[in-house]
């Protein structure tokens, strides 16, 4: 059950993060074989003097962090972050630069969802 928490700057449109969720669940659901309905997300807001991103449009980065039980390949990983990168790109249109990608697949024994341990 990979559970996602998208960061961006405060003021996007309801239809922007629909977006935003929409195309996140898709490449998760393609690049893993995951359910859709197994995808828990959130998104979480900024406002512009809270975010210093160097380099990168603030009012556009988007940082996609994805925790799941572990046992993915590298290479599974990556797929993963170019379907990201590829849909949030197609629409709402981010580009590359602007999106980042963190995946976190800690030990089993460190997940508790619906107040029951996942099977090892």
């Amino acid at each position: 059950m990979p559970i996602v928490r998208i960061d961006i700057q405060s003021g996007k449109s309801t239809a922007y993060k629909r977006v935003l969720l929409h195309g996140v669940r898709e490449a998760i659901s393609g690049a893993l074989g995951v359910s859709e309905t197994r995808i828990m997300q959130r998104i979480v807001e900024s406002v512009p003097e809270n975010i210093d991103a160097p380099g990168r449009q603030a009012d556009r980065l988007t940082i996609v962090d994805i925790t799941m039980l572990p046992g993915r390949e590298a290479e599974l990983k990556r797929a993963l972050y170019n379907e990201v990168v590829s849909r949030l790109g197609i629409e709402p249109g981010i580009d590359p630069g602007d999106i980042m990608v963190v995946v976190h697949d800690p030990p089993t024994e460190c997940f508790c969802i619906g107040g029951e341990t996942p099977e090892e």
